[in-house]
């Protein structure tokens, strides 16, 4: 019953990794498959039976490898909601989708079918440069599908923008349709800017879904990282009570309206470390300053890398399932990495809120809204 199980669902993401790499004119062709390579991780290499991650459980991970020079700088994520498939996106403008493995106790083993698409600009050519091509955070609006397919809202650093590309419709043939720019949110870091982009239901009928963005390491005029809610071109802000030497590098919306942010350091002594925050939604309004519960805070002890992008699925008990993959920079001396965590929910969990129980912003009219920012000097950087 298990092996069949796998099958259907392998069967399933076929489906949508040919919809998506379709090779129907020239600029699909260039969608190609690529090799990879997979080894199961240890969450502690040095006690194989340590399943504790904080208040989180580890539930597998792999490292990835790829001959492939177009591979690696992974730095968005999403994962279909029965785990089958993965979109990412490259700070180097590039696609990958792949079918996910598991094994007999559901745990993350494995990596098959990956495929590796460049993203297009506006002219319909492919990203040209890590100016334009700095793709750092991604999110799904689902499709008829409700899998990796869909409206897809790309924020990009160094050239700040948020694209939305329909990948439903036209697939690794996409272009994209130009949401916002730097003229509506002020002045980012150059290596700092749209880290985190989560999508919010819309303030009105027939209106589109609202956009929540936080920076890396921007930050306003009381030093918190800067954060924003986009209604359209209007512009709520809000601040986020950094925690220091962390910076957020992703978030995710959960079902009950609350925010998981992902979080990362870097330095030459100390190595890499990972966090997360569970963040109240209803804290997220104009001009708050919200900060939240850490779920997780681990070292280089542990199985993580420069970890950058996270999604969120429910499986079939209703606990979360929380995907992470590390931004390797290209650099032969750091890894890909994906990682997968279980976090247990009460057996009577508070489901989703109803329509217009969500306590963030309903509109910018009546939260307020300004598009103005203002400058902070570009901290040392750890690696993107």
């Amino acid at each position: 019953m298990a092996n069949r199980y796998c099958v259907t669902r392998i069967l399933a993401a076929c489906a949508l990794l040919a919809a998506i790499c379709a090779d129907a004119s020239p600029l699909a062709a260039a969608s190609r498959p690529i090799e990879v390579s997979t080894s199961t991780l240890l969450w502690n290499p040095e006690d194989r039976t340590e399943s504790e991650a904080g208040k989180l459980v580890w539930a597998g991970g792999i490292e990835i490898a790829s001959p492939d020079e177009d591979f690696g700088g992974w730095s968005g994520l999403v994962v279909s909601p029965d785990g089958a498939t993965v979109l990412s996106v490259s700070d180097q403008g590039h696609w990958l989708t792949a079918i996910l493995l598991y094994d007999e106790r559901g745990r993350l083993s494995g990596m098959a079918e990956a495929k590796l698409a460049p993203m297009l600009g506006l002219d319909g050519q492919p990203i040209a440069g890590k100016t334009l091509g700095d793709a750092e955070s991604l999110v799904i609006l689902p499709g008829a599908t409700d899998g990796i397919l869909g409206k897809a809202y790309v924020g990009f650093e160094r050239a700040h923008r948020i694209w939305r590309y329909d990948l439903e419709t036209f697939g690794a043939e996409a272009k994209p349709e130009q949401l916002l720019t730097q003229r509506h949110f002020g002045r980012l870091n150059n290596n700092g800017g749209l880290e985190s982009l989560e999508l919010l239901p819309p303030s009105g009928p027939g209106r589109e879904p609202r956009i929540l963005a936080i920076t890396e390491d921007t930050l306003d005029p009381r030093g918190h990282i800067k954060g924003f809610i986009a209604d359209g071109h209007d512009i709520a802000w809000f601040g986020l009570m950094a925690r220091e030497p962390y910076s957020p590098t992703d978030m995710a919306l959960l079902p009950n309206g609350d925010l998981l942010l992902l979080e990362r350091r870097y330095s030459p002594l100390a190595g890499v470390g990972m966090q997360m925050r569970l963040v109240s939604g209803g804290t997220v309004t104009r001009d708050a300053v919200v900060d939240g519960e850490v779920l997780v805070d681990v070292g280089q002890r542990y199985s993580i890398d420069n970890m950058e992008g996270m999604a969120v699925r429910r499986d079939e008990n209703g606990d979360l399932l929380i995907y992470v993959i590390s931004d390797d920079n290209f650099n032969p001396l750091q890894r890909t990495l994906l990682l997968m965590f279980r976090l247990e929910v009460p057996k009577q969990p508070q489901l989703a809120p109803t329509e217009g129980t969500l306590k963030l912003p309903r509109s910018p009219e009546a939260d307020g809204s300004s598009a103005g920012a203002s400058e902070s000097e570009e901290a040392d950087q750890p690696p993107r």
